[in-house]
């Protein structure tokens, strides 16, 4: 027997969300002193909480998801998952 087999899925009025990519390039040094109370700045979370802030200043209510990162020299690359809340019409 699979175990999926016994796994049943109930119909849910949950809000649906709409998903946008926010690609964010950031200076270092700016990242590192916003995120200085983490442990490992390098960890998702902390990417995560960076962004989460910069949405906050601009007053953007969207919900971080998945971060992805790279780096040069000076910049950080985000490509950062924000999701929106869309009626259910």
């Amino acid at each position: 027997m699979n175990n999926h087999d016994s796994i049943q899925e109930e119909a849910s009025s949950a809000m649906t969300l709409q998903i946008f990519h926010r690609h964010l390039k950031i200076p270092i040094d700016l990242y590192l002193s916003t995120v200085q109370a983490f442990a490992n700045p390098w960890d998702e979370r902390a990417y995560q909480y960076f962004i989460n802030d910069y949405l906050k200043d601009l007053g953007d209510p969207g919900i971080i998801g998945m971060v992805r990162m790279e780096k040069d020299e000076d910049h950080l690359l985000f490509d950062a998952a924000v999701r929106y809340p869309v009626a259910n019409d």
